[in-house]
C-alpha cells in the first residue's frame, strides 16, 4: 500500500561545508605580536628610583600569571585547529584566546597601577618606566583582537540575508 517513492521529491541534505584555514589572518598575527611583545615587556623596567630599576616580575609577584596566560594563548592560537577538533564540550579556541587575554590585560593594569611598596628593593622614591606602559598596550592590543576575531566569526556563523535570498528565490 506505501510506496517508497512520494509525488513530492524531498529537496536533498545541505552539503557540509568544511572550512580550512590556510595561514593566520590579521587578527591571529595581531593577537600573535602583541602576546609576545607581553612576554617581552614583563622582563622591561616598570618601576625605576635613583641607583636602579626593577622589572615587573621582580615587582609584582601576580604577574608570573600573566606570563602563563600569555604562553597559553600562544599555545592556542599555534594549536587552534587540533583543539577545535578535540571531542567534548569545550570552549572554542575563540573563547580560549579571549579568556586568557582578557585575564592578562586585567593582572597586567592592576600591575601597572599597583607601585611596589616602599620596603621593597627600591626604596620610597619608586617612580614608573617604560615596561609597564608596553605591557599594557601589548595586553590591550592583544585583547581587542581576540575579542574582534571572536565576534567575527560568531556572527559569520548565522545565516545571513545573500543566503536567505537564496533559499527564498525559489517560492
Amino acid at each position: 500500500m506505501f510506496s517508497d517513492t512520494s509525488p513530492y521529491p524531498e529537496p536533498p541534505p545541505p552539503p557540509i561545508v568544511v572550512v580550512e584555514r590556510s595561514g593566520w589572518t590579521g587578527s591571529d598575527l595581531a593577537i600573535g605580536g602583541a602576546v609576545i611583545v607581553l612576554i617581552i615587556a614583563l622582563f622591561l623596567p616598570w618601576f625605576s628610583r635613583s641607583p636602579g630599576t626593577s622589572d615587573g616580575l621582580s615587582s609584582h609577584g601576580d604577574l608570573w600569571v600573566v606570563f602563563v596566560l600569555a604562553l597559553l594563548a600562544l599555545i592556542v592560537l599555534v594549536s587552534r585547529d587540533a583543539i577545535a577538533r578535540l571531542p567534548g564540550n569545550l570552549p572554542s579556541p575563540e573563547q580560549m584566546l579571549v579568556g586568557a587575554t582578557g585575564l592578562a590585560l586585567l593582572l597586567t593594569i592592576l600591575g601597572v597601577v599597583q607601585k611596589p611598596s616602599p620596603t621593597a628593593t627600591l626604596g620610597p622614591s619608586t617612580g614608573w618606566s617604560y615596561g609597564g606602559w608596553v605591557a599594557l598596550v601589548a595586553a590591550v592590543v592583544a585583547f581587542l583582537a581576540a575579542f574582534w576575531e571572536a565576534g567575527a566569526l560568531q556572527s559569520g556563523r548565522g545565516m545571513t540575508m545573500p543566503s536567505l535570498r537564496r533559499r527564498g528565490s525559489g517560492i
